[in-house]
């Protein structure tokens, strides 16, 4: 495999408005992608991108894949009526940004009342589906004192599928939301960043619960497979599908302790998020959900490592679909 001939270029775009609940809101999220795409390809300033990166549960799944084979999730994802958006803007971006790719975030409903759905971070270029990863970090509200818990399954620890090549040569990481926790290189870090896994769903059809005997050797064998595969695979680039926050300022906690030790995990690799802000966007330099270059040495900081928050080269508005977002381009100047 080649390696990197350049640093990378991410676009990230971060929306006014909640996550996707409904099928409904899948055709206003095409045509707002479909602009930004557009947005991209007319002006060279953003152009020789390697990714254009959504929020997570930036379109609703019709259907619940966590029992599937991969190459069934593919099929039955590549089936989903909001992948003809996605299609059209990579084909968009393909003239002036060959190789790029779209990364976002997909949601579904569970067919059990007591269990969260899918939660998705897929990459589409132009071969199609090129990438996919499901959630495997879950955050603490995701599994404790709920009436739903999200399960992740345990295949997914080991899963290749959630690593994708950029244009640029980059190897990067599609993390669902929290999954960017877990890019950490302190073993016992990812370990306590484990310990929100209560449930997993096992390749017999099995789900035990945390409280069961046996439950924390597998939890222990899911983070250590994860562990080597990020060992195995070394990217240098994490993009994150990140759900939501109430409004900017609110992501502090994650600018810090899972998008700065990301990068510092990479050897000062690229990180980037891109998120709904349910009340109010950002301003261009606010809320970047971005680091690269951040020192090893921010690992072992803890509490008080600071943001290393990344700037973005230039931004734009973006409306669409009776929607508003705010498009920014990250990159080395």
């Amino acid at each position: 495999m080649r390696g990197p001939n350049r640093s990378p270029r991410i676009a990230a775009l971060c929306v006014l408005g909640k996550r996707a609940h409904r099928l409904s809101v899948n055709k206003p999220r095409g045509q707002l992608l479909l602009a930004a795409a557009q947005a991209i390809a007319e002006d060279p300033a953003w152009h020789g991108l390697d990714a254009l990166l959504l929020p997570g549960a930036f379109f609703r799944l019709s259907g619940y894949i966590a029992d599937k084979k991969h190459p069934t999730r593919v099929r039955l994802l590549g089936k989903e009526g909001f992948m003809a958006s996605v299609r059209g803007a990579v084909a968009i971006l393909a003239g002036a940004s060959p190789g790029s790719l779209v990364v976002f975030g997909a949601d579904s409903a569970s067919p059990r009342r007591w269990e969260f759905g899918d939660q998705l971070c897929l990459g589409v270029g132009t071969g199609g589906i090129v990438g996919l990863a499901r959630k495997i970090i879950p955050a603490d509200p995701d599994t404790i004192h709920c009436k739903r818990v999200y399960v992740p399954v345990l295949a997914d620890y080991s899963s290749l599928h959630r690593f994708v090549t950029l244009p640029s040569g980059h190897k990067a990481a599609l993390c669902s939301c929290f999954d960017m926790f877990g890019i950490c290189a302190d073993a016992e870090m990812t370990r306590k960043r484990g310990m929100p896994i209560r449930d997993l769903w096992l390749p017999n059809g099995e789900c035990p619960r945390v409280e069961k005997p046996g439950f924390k050797p597998l939890r222990e064998q899911a983070l250590r497979e994860w562990q080597m595969l990020l060992e195995e695979q070394r990217p240098t680039v994490a993009l994150a599908a990140i759900h939501a926050f109430k409004q900017p300022g609110r992501d502090g906690y994650w600018q810090r302790h899972g998008v700065a030790v990301a990068s510092a995990s990479m050897q000062g690799g690229f990180a980037v998020g891109a998120a709904h802000f349910e009340e109010k966007l950002p301003g261009s330099q606010q809320s970047t959900l971005a680091s690269f270059d951040v020192p090893a040495s921010v690992i072992a900081e803890g509490p008080k490592r600071g943001p290393h928050r990344a700037a973005p080269l230039i931004s734009k508005t973006i409306e669409a679909g009776g929607q508003a977002a705010l498009l920014r381009l990250f990159g080395a100047n």
